[in-house]
């Protein structure tokens, strides 16, 4: 086969995705029926302490397998949550006895909690970074080079009048540095004082903003190659009556506190090449890589957890985000598998008996001719088990499982079009020439599969389903729902944002003008599936690049109107460039539709961040509530919060938060209505 890996040339500006009309993609294979396991039901022990530490023997693999495995599928699963426009897995580093100068024994848990949970206490103070701004003698932020002034924040510039410069770039690239905050306990609250914000705060806005990303991009002088690599920072933002209370805190993982611990970089993560440590000794058959936490974080029934799918799940204090432990088990149930994807679904209803968390587990490599197990989990608004069903998924190893999608009857997984290419491994990863993440590529030619799995009976009468889609890499999904006119379950729409292709060794150094010439594309996408028949028909709801897809947790599931995303301040069939605008899509449900947008220009020197909605309290309309953003700002070298009303997004921020410290790009964020502060 022929492997899109990091030594293929993006495809030319006209091999650019098309926007036909529906239609079947092709006279698609029949979709496959898959008679799914029995549900399982797990007895839940109450943790009373820490297990007793065990010595373990080392293994080392002579060939790829689960180790291999899970930690490529890691890697690019975490690079799927950033990518460049923003301008099972029993060998992934997990918590084992930490060494006596970087941790501490928590207590018992006083609820549901994870068995032999540990509290790891940071000790070093936070490490430098060398590549700050202002390196080039012009405090703030990198020198302007262009022989006109910067464009403002407002209207995007004209169709045509604008696109990615060096001068872009360069300022693009200045934000992706270590965060100016400690990498020692910040869980002290920090009231942020009226002279940083501009605007008003609204009153109604009441509860907590989480974000989750890499916080160190270098460790201890080590530059990361990817900064999908760095470890877990998570902060919060608490709102309370118009005032703001600010904290943060890295995810101890057991990765992150030994290096901290031992001032040096200790573990590969999944995009290193060759001895993280810097010695000339390199172990080729090592396949182990560091847990960073640091993609997705939940707020749930009292109970935080940061995500990272290559691994266990971190549980952490909502108050303090002091890190408990590895989780073993999440909300009382126990992992299916040893490892829990990034993304999940909230279905939010005004009844709160009706609110579900839907989150899934998909083993990365399953046992000799036995499909991959998966498991989807359901919670109730209290924490309680809602659901819990688990499924056999055939040949999905190196599947790269981002993210979901729930309907009223169905879960939908979306399986991309890679695998493994054993030339690269052999010829460069052995000789420590590529990151074990670039062993992965996606496979010309190669379908991806849309895996339908039965939430309920009614779909059960129609069964498990593996349907063919055309060649192209999913990340971020965004939402999912059974047409009105459908009775039986038998059709779902869903749209999504899908990459015309992807290659796991594109990193920072890579990114140039040229890059946001055709290439490797992502658009708001929607897909019409007919699951008797296992057809599916696509079409492009609108050419304007964008990515983290962000909407009212209210429509989950449900026919939907409007989705909030970043996108680009180019709207071209083939040109495009970083995200700088946030982007409010207005679509009809109906399949045919072509997308509305209303559009806000954070300006020429200025990126943004994932889009968190906070739903008004009692509002009825969808879109009534706020948009929340996280800036960054390279000619001032600033970071704010702004905040938006979700019905005018043109007339820009109600309020504009200016924060203290320096917030790299982070990844996935979560709107909680509890202020913990």
């Amino acid at each position: 086969p022929t492997y899109r890996g990091s030594h293929a040339q993006p495809p030319a500006p006209h091999a650019s995705r098309s926007r036909p009309s529906p239609r079947p993609l092709r006279e698609p294979a029949r979709a496959s029926s898959v008679v799914a396991p029995q549900q399982s039901s797990i007895a839940i022990g109450i943790a009373r302490g820490p297990p007793p530490q065990k010595k373990r023997k080392k293994k080392r693999l002579l060939t790829t397998g689960k180790m291999a495995t899970s930690s490529v599928l890691a890697a690019a699963s975490s690079a799927a949550s950033s990518s460049f426009v923003a301008g099972g897995s029993s060998r992934v580093r997990s918590a084992d006895a930490p060494k006596r100068s970087s941790a501490t024994v928590a207590p018992a848990s006083t609820r549901r909690r994870s068995v032999g949970v540990l509290v790891r206490a940071v000790i070093t103070d936070p490490p430098a970074t060398t590549s700050a701004p202002g390196s080039d003698g012009i405090a703030g932020g990198p020198e302007w080079e262009l022989p006109r002034a910067p464009l403002t924040a407002g209207a995007p510039p004209p169709d045509g009048s604008w696109g990615p410069s060096t001068q872009t770039i360069k300022d693009w690239r200045t934000i992706y540095r270590n965060t100016s905050l400690s990498t020692t306990d910040g869980s002290a609250p920090r009231a942020i004082p009226a002279a940083r914000i501009t605007g008003t705060i609204p009153k109604e806005l009441s509860g907590t903003l989480f974000r989750n990303g890499p916080g160190l991009l270098e460790i201890f002088g080590k530059k990361l190659n990817q900064f999908f690599d760095g470890d877990g920072l998570v902060y919060s933002i608490a709102f309370e009556d118009g005032a703001l209370t600010f904290k943060h805190n890295f995810v101890g993982t057991k990765g992150f506190a030994d290096e901290q611990a031992a001032g040096k970089m200790l573990y590969k993560g999944a995009f290193a090449i060759g001895n993280p440590k810097g010695d000339a000794f390199y172990n080729p058959f090592d396949f182990d890589v560091k847990n960073v936490a640091n993609t997705g974080i939940v707020d749930w029934a009292g109970e935080l957890y940061a995500l990272w799918e290559g691994g266990k799940p971190h549980q952490m204090d909502p108050t303090t985000l002091r890190t408990v432990g590895e989780a073993d088990t999440v909300l009382g149930q126990a992992l299916e598998v040893p490892q829990m994807a990034a993304h999940y679904r909230v279905w939010d209803a005004e009844d709160p008996a009706e609110k579900r968390l839907v989150a899934f587990s998909i083993e990365s490599q399953a046992a000799f001719m036995a499909p991959n197990k998966c498991c989807f989990y359901e919670w109730d608004a209290a924490g309680g088990r809602a659901a819990r069903n688990v499924f056999g998924v055939q040949d999905a190893t190196f599947g790269f499982f981002h993210d979901c999608l729930v309907t009223e009857n169905w879960y939908m997984l979306l399986q991309n079009p890679t695998a493994l290419d054993p030339k690269k491994l052999l010829t460069e990863y052995i000789f420590a020439k590529c990151a074990l993440a670039q062993v992965i590529g996606m496979v010309d030619g190669k379908s991806a599969i849309l895996h339908m799995l039965p939430r309920t009976d009614k779909a059960r009468k129609i069964g498990q389903r593996a349907i063919p889609v055309a060649s192209q890499f999913f990340f971020h999904h965004v939402n999912a729902f059974e047409p009105a006119d459908c009775q039986d379950a038998s059709r779902v729409v869903f749209d999504s944002a899908p990459w015309v292709f992807m290659d796991f060794g594109m990193n920072l150094d890579m990114v140039t003008p040229a890059f946001y010439n055709g290439g490797t594309r992502v658009e708001y996408t929607r897909f019409d599936v007919n699951a008797a028949r296992g057809t599916v028909a696509q079409a492009s709801l609108s050419n304007r690049v964008m990515e983290f897809p962000a909407m009212n947790h209210k429509r989950t599931g449900r026919e939907y109107r409007y989705m909030y995303s970043a996108g680009s301040a180019v709207k071209d069939d083939v040109k495009w460039g970083p995200n700088q605008c946030l982007v409010k899509f207005d679509t009809e449900s109906k399949v045919g539709a072509r997308s509305g947008e209303e559009v806000y220009y954070f300006g020429e020197r200025t990126f943004m961040q994932e889009p968190i909605f906070s739903p008004r309290p009692g509002g009825t309309d969808e879109d009534d509530g706020w948009v929340l953003v996280v800036v960054n700002d390279a000619g001032e070298d600033k970071s704010r919060l702004h905040i938006f009303d979700a019905k005018a997004i043109p007339a820009g921020p109600v309020a504009v938060v200016e924060l203290e410290d320096h917030l790299p790009p982070g990844l996935h964020g979560y709107w909680s209505d509890r202020v913990h502060k």
